[in-house]
């Protein structure tokens, strides 16, 4: 006979519960996004129009009304480019913070781990961000702009990208718990944030002697990196990098956390 309780395990023990639960990840990973799109008259096409009026709107303020200066790269390759790692960035955040809310329901009635509620919540912008990447290319097509042998790097910046959301996204969701505010307060600090990173502009923009402050974000270092693997820009300074990994600190304290708190929290949904 086995016995459920709910006593804390071993982080060890917890990972393996979640690896062994990953395809159940998946399959509501899929039937989320498919209820996402299915009864809507644009479906797939709701990705494409903001970004598309991003991109518009923003090339006009900054490359037209007020010249700035994007080192011969065309001004809508920059924006799009920034656009690429903050949306996927702020779609896990929108997903994972209110995930344990949204499932309340299903969560007490089942013994599957709760873990993966926000997991598979992380994995829905995907699809978004696939679907922006071949618009860039596209529109990379369209400036001739060659693609480099560093694109191959692409896949490890989106999994950095997907660890820096979650790294944030999980934190939201164990504060939220007892206060809902806390999902309310992180996307109103994301509208905040997006200006406190270069994803409209360049970090030259800046003052040299402001730039190691604004490496402090570590979505500054990511979108270099992506306009490097992508436009063959300047890559980010070492230093940049080793700030970044304070947030691997900063994922793991929330796992852990997570873990430590599941069952409290499902009390309080």
């Amino acid at each position: 006979m086995h016995i459920i309780n709910n006593k804390p395990k071993p982080f060890s023990q917890e990972l393996k519960t979640v690896w062994r639960a990953l395809p159940i990840a998946m399959v509501f990973a899929k039937r989320a996004i498919r209820i996402k799109y299915s009864h809507t008259a644009l479906g797939l096409l709701w990705v494409i129009v903001p970004i598309a009026a991003y991109v518009v709107i923003y090339s006009v303020f900054f490359s037209v009304l007020l010249e700035i200066d994007t080192r011969e790269t065309p001004y809508p390759l920059i924006a799009f480019s920034g656009l690429l790692g903050w949306n996927y960035f702020k779609d896990i955040i929108h997903n994972v913070g209110p995930s344990l809310h949204q499932e309340g329901e299903y969560l007490k009635k089942n013994v599957l781990p709760k873990f993966i509620i926000p997991l598979y919540k992380s994995l829905l912008g995907l699809v978004e961000l696939g679907i922006s990447l071949g618009l860039f290319f596209i529109l990379m097509l369209i400036y001739r702009e060659p693609l480099r042998l560093s694109i191959l790097i692409l896949p490890v910046l989106i999994i950095i990208n997907q660890l820096l959301g979650f790294s944030i996204g999980i934190w939201v969701c164990n504060l939220s718990g007892r206060r809902r505010d806390v999902v309310h307060l992180a996307i109103s600090g994301l509208n905040v944030a997006i200006w406190l990173t270069p994803v409209f502009y360049l970090p030259g923009l800046l003052p040299e002697v402001y730039e190691p402050f604004l490496y402090l974000n570590p979505m500054t270092t990511l979108i270099g990196a992506y306009r490097w693997t992508l436009l063959g820009l300047s890559f980010p300074p070492a230093y940049a990098w080793a700030a970044l990994l304070i947030w691997g600190v900063v994922l793991v304290a929330g796992i852990r956390t997570f873990f430590r708190r599941q069952y409290e929290l499902i009390d309080y949904l």
